[in-house]
């Protein structure tokens, strides 16, 4: 996984095409934004699971 995220990296400042480094973005983007979606909802999920 840590590769994949490197590539999207790599992809985001070196490729030649446009279209390949926007895709690239926001596939970056994307996933930071499920790591944050499951940052959040995971505990507060387990947070109300037990009763707090």
């Amino acid at each position: 996984m840590l590769r994949g995220l490197l590539k999207l990296l790599v992809e985001i400042d070196s490729s030649r095409f446009l279209t390949t480094r926007a895709a690239a973005a926001l596939g970056l983007i994307a996933l930071l934004a499920a790591f944050g979606a499951v940052g959040y909802w995971l505990p507060a999920a387990i947070a109300g699971y037990f009763g707090h």
